[in-house]
Formats: C-alpha cells, sequence, structure tokens
C-alpha cells in the first residue's frame, strides 16, 4: 500500500494555527488600545464626575484611579456616599480636590482595606467615613464581585503588594473590567456630549417620584405633629456592637497616626422611601468609638448625625414638586444633599435656594456638644417612630448601599 502524503495537512494545520494566533494577537492590541484610550480620558478633571459616580468595575479602578488623582479629600463608603458626594462640586465648595472612592455595596472589610490602600497620597488631608457602611447592624459577606486585594497598595498584613503595577495594569487594560468599564465609560461621556440629561447616564441624577404617595405623606405628616418625648437610657454595653465596628476601630486609628481630619456620618434616610435606618445602637456605638479616639488623635474628629427627622429626610411632606431635590427613587441622597452635607462639615455657604428649614436644622458636629449622647437617642426614637408609620407601606425596591 502506498505511503500517504501528510505534508499538505500539515501546512494546512501550520497555517491555520498562525492565522488563529494573528487573529488572538489583534484582538488583544485592539482591546489593549482601546482600554488606554478609555483610561486616559478617565484621567481628565471634566470627567470626574462620571468616572466616580458610576459604579459598575469600581473595585477594579477606583483604587488605581484614586492614586492617580491624589487627592486631598477622599470619600469611603458604600452607594449612600457615592451618589452623595459629587467630586467637581465638592471641590468647588471647599477648595479642595476630592475623589469619591466609594463603591455600591461596600462591606466594611472592603471600606477599611480601600482606606488603607490609599494612605500613600501625598496630599491627603481629610476622610469622609460613611457610617452606615462600618456600623450596620447585619452581619455582610466579606468580599463583593470584583474586589481584588492585589489591585491594593497592600496586603492585609499592611506589606507593600506584589507586582503591583503588573497587576493593576492588566486589570485596566486586558481584563473584562476594562473593556465593561470602557464601554460604559465612553457610552456615558457620548451621551454629556450630545446634552443628554444627566440621569439618563448616572443613576446619582435621578429623582423619587411623589406622585401617588399621597396616602403615605399624611401618614406621615400625623406621626411627625406626635411628639415623641425622651428617649430611653439604654446603657450603652446592652446595646449589640455592630459586626464592622472593629474594621472602623482600624480606619479611625490608622487616620489618626497619619494625621489626616476625619468627618464620620450617617446618611439622612428619607422617611417616605424607608431606608437605611441604623438606629440607636449605630449610632451610639460611633460616637463612643470617635470619643475614645479623641484623645490620642493627631488629626481632629468630627461626627455628623444627619438622620433624623429635618427639612431633608421629611423631603415631601411640605410644599414640593413632584419631584425630591434630595433623594434618588430607592431612596438614596443625590448630589445635591451631598452639597449639603459638605456644607455642614466644613462650614461652607448652602447653595443657592437652600431652604431655610434645612440651614437652621440639619446636622450638627456631635463630637463638639455636651449632650451629644442625649441628642442621639433623641434623634433615633424620633427617627424610628417616623419609619414605624411606614411600616407595611409600598416602598421603592432599595438598593444595598
Amino acid at each position: 500500500m502506498p505511503a500517504m502524503d501528510l505534508e499538505p495537512p500539515r501546512r494546512d494545520g501550520r497555517r491555520f494555527l498562525l492565522r488563529f494566533a494573528l487573529v488572538i494577537l489583534l484582538g488583544v492590541l485592539a482591546t489593549a488600545v482601546y482600554s488606554r484610550y478609555a483610561f486616559r480620558l478617565m484621567l481628565l478633571p471634566e470627567n470626574q464626575t462620571i468616572v466616580q459616580l458610576l459604579d459598575d468595575y469600581a473595585r477594579v479602578y477606583k483604587p488605581v484611579l484614586f492614586d492617580q488623582a491624589d487627592p486631598e479629600v477622599g470619600v469611603f463608603g458604600a452607594s449612600w456616599a457615592r451618589d452623595a458626594f459629587e467630586p467637581l462640586a465638592s471641590g468647588r465648595a471647599t477648595g479642595l480636590d476630592w475623589f469619591n472612592h466609594a463603591v455600591s455595596g461596600a462591606t466594611a472589610y472592603e471600606a477599611r482595606r480601600f482606606v488603607e490602600s490609599s494612605m500613600d497620597a501625598r496630599r491627603l488631608r481629610a476622610v469622609i467615613l460613611n457610617l452606615d457602611t462600618f456600623l450596620r447592624p447585619d452581619e455582610r459577606i466579606r468580599l463583593k464581585r470584583g474586589f481584588d486585594e492585589a489591585l491594593l497598595d497592600t496586603d492585609p498584613e499592611g506589606r507593600p503588594t506584589r507586582w503591583l503595577a503588573i497587576e493593576r495594569a492588566i486589570a485596566t487594560t486586558l481584563s473584562g473590567a476594562a473593556i465593561g468599564n470602557s464601554t460604559v465609560v465612553l457610552d456615558a461621556i457620548r451621551l454629556r456630549a450630545a446634552g443628554a440629561d444627566p440621569a439618563s447616564y448616572l443613576d446619582s441624577y435621578q429623582r423619587f417620584d411623589f406622585a401617588g404617595r399621597e396616602d403615605d405623606i399624611a401618614r406621615m405628616r400625623e406621626a411627625h405633629a406626635q411628639a415623641a418625648g425622651p428617649a430611653p437610657a439604654t446603657p450603652l454595653a446592652e446595646l449589640p456592637l455592630p459586626p464592622g465596628a472593629r474594621d472602623l476601630e482600624r480606619v479611625l486609628a490608622l487616620l489618626c497616626r497619619r494625621d489626616i481630619d476625619v468627618y464620620a456620618y450617617f446618611t439622612p434616610s428619607m422617611v417616605l422611601a424607608g431606608g437605611p435606618i441604623r438606629g440607636l445602637a449605630a449610632t451610639l456605638h460611633g460616637l463612643d468609638l470617635l470619643r475614645r479616639r479623641q484623645s490620642d488623635c493627631r488629626a481632629r474628629l468630627h461626627y455628623y448625625n444627619f438622620n433624623y427627622p429635618n427639612a431633608v429626610t421629611l423631603d415631601g411632606l411640605g410644599a414640593h414638586g413632584r419631584y425630591s431635590l434630595y433623594y434618588r427613587p430607592d431612596g438614596h441622597p443625590r448630589p445635591l444633599l451631598g452639597q449639603l452635607m459638605v456644607t455642614r462639615m466644613f462650614g461652607t455657604p448652602f447653595p443657592d435656594g437652600t431652604p431655610q428649614a434645612v440651614v437652621d436644622d440639619f446636622g450638627v458636629d456631635l463630637l463638639a456638644v455636651p449632650d451629644a449622647e442625649a441628642t442621639l437617642r433623641d434623634q433615633a426614637q424620633a427617627m424610628e417612630r417616623m419609619m414605624a408609620t411606614q411600616a407595611g407601606a409600598p416602598r421603592p425596591a432599595a438598593a444595598d448601599g
């Protein structure tokens, strides 16, 4: 039987492999060029609102972009903080460079690790800590999808991360996150250039709709008119310590050693949307942790609880248009509410048109008043009474912080 000529099939196989390898190489190069082009746009000052308020791949990108920005003020926490603090508006109000490092659904551990990774910033002088993130009453999973210790400046033991530059280059150039984030950011930039409403490409600017909530509003008005009375003095030791308190302690210790000012706060909850509400245990434990740090802290500590019945949290109960100025449909704060918190924290002028009721009563630095504990107890009881009025009423689907 004559021998078969195997050379043509071998040549065909080699050609196929070469063509396949070429296609793969071209795909990699195209992905790298596309991702690096988008990354350069992410570094431009005029794009920071889009870059920092979008959240699709924030756990991958924000540690990298924070180091590139080297800001003077950093915001850490979950999406209650991400939606509130628009970096450019906050920067104009305070005269400082801001970076919003908050990510959707951040756990206490993730928020702590992001703070730890940010400590090599040369100019960082103040940190905004969202206490709702650290002092949730319920136990949460430690990590969420997209969080990667290899992209942080330090490992969990505080040692510099090995191969950090390579890990970050791959994550922002060739990974699925790079492709996805580049597409989302470029699409948002395109919509902005076309004059689209910011709410169409940034969820932070969407607005709560009061239409159809007349019965809820009437119940809330009636509840608010009733006197709450003084709150009972439950001993702090009997109030459950939130699981994330230890992470908060470590963050405070680190910031105090670095002489970085701390502005810790609880989010003002929209009573018509039903949350977030942390209650007495979280607010009092937060006060205790910050007080214990005051004596040995090189930096200034501040503690603001905005979460009590006031003109902001009761938005919709007075005169109003159809849409809320301060809240998203899911009850998250909008950037205008963030501007009010920045004003109170940094002592800057309130935005034009701010109602006098907000100017008169919206947060106070509880570390600077003698009756802080009594104030927190009364605030918590009043807010819990208002929220109880909403029990059983239809509510928007709440996002996970």
